[in-house]
């Protein structure tokens, strides 16, 4: 039987729509590569499972925070306009294709650790901050080819396209990092993560900070990435605090 009927069949035993759930199971039980294959699909299943869980938290709790503010007296308060994410299309569908590739990664690797499911759940690519798009816009120089397949979400060219630039700037290189993360590539995403997170003037030091928990996660290093994460939720005004709560509760 080819690849695409066995998932096929896979799907519809974990869906409860195959007309004979018995047979499958008892040749799942002689069959190890079967078994295999079922346990990849559902550690998939459980990443987008997680995923959706935190995201519906976070919205929750920005909704009771909305609601509380009403409430309260209006405050003065300085944002910074360079963390600002306005979401996009592309930003949906760079989030949608991450959860794809994270249950395709895990379908082609039943051996993948726990650790690298939680990581992939809670990532989800950072919106396109630093260089404006304009529409009908096309590739007419390196920097411009990076973003534009970055917000298309082809993380492999955008990873070829940034590795490309002469003089990459911090923001290139976050988004080389985040181009890394997508595709799991955990051990060249991490040290960059932590290079930016340790810079002073760079914006996005403290989402660095986090990414790089993730990628840390992601190799396996379950006690630094929780080391991170610990530091990251001893401040309340960290850029990544919601998040750095939300997975040091799934770990």
């Amino acid at each position: 039987m080819n690849p695409e009927d066995q998932q096929d069949r896979i799907d519809a035993y974990l869906s409860g729509q195959l007309t004979d759930p018995e047979r499958f199971e008892r040749e799942m039980r002689t069959d190890p590569q079967l078994q295999s294959e079922m346990e990849a699909t559902r550690m998939a299943l459980d990443a987008i499972h997680i995923s959706e869980t935190n995201r519906l938290k976070r919205r929750l709790q920005k909704l009771e925070n909305e609601a509380v503010n009403r409430q309260e007296p209006p405050q003065a308060k300085v944002v910074s306009i360079n963390r600002k994410r306005n979401r996009s299309r592309y930003s949906y569908a760079a989030a949608a294709t991450v959860l794809i590739v994270v249950a395709a990664y895990f379908l082609l690797r039943p051996a993948a650790q726990n650790d690298a499911v939680l990581a992939m759940a809670a990532f989800e690519p950072y919106d396109n901050i630093a260089f404006t798009i304009t529409k009908g816009a096309t590739a007419g120089e390196d920097r411009a080819t990076a973003y534009i397949a970055y917000e298309r979400a082809a993380f492999d060219e955008a990873e070829a396209a940034f590795r490309s630039l002469s003089s990459p700037s911090a923001p290139d290189r976050f988004y080389l990092a985040q181009s890394l993360l997508a595709q799991q590539k955990f051990a060249e995403a991490a040290p960059l993560f932590e290079e930016l997170a340790g810079l002073d003037d760079f914006n996005l030091s403290q989402e660095s900070e986090y990414y790089a928990a993730l990628s840390r996660l992601g190799l396996g290093q379950r006690e630094r990435a929780e080391a991170t994460l610990q530091r990251i939720t001893t401040d309340a005004n960290h850029s990544s605090y919601a998040e750095a709560v939300d997975l040091l509760e799934e770990l």
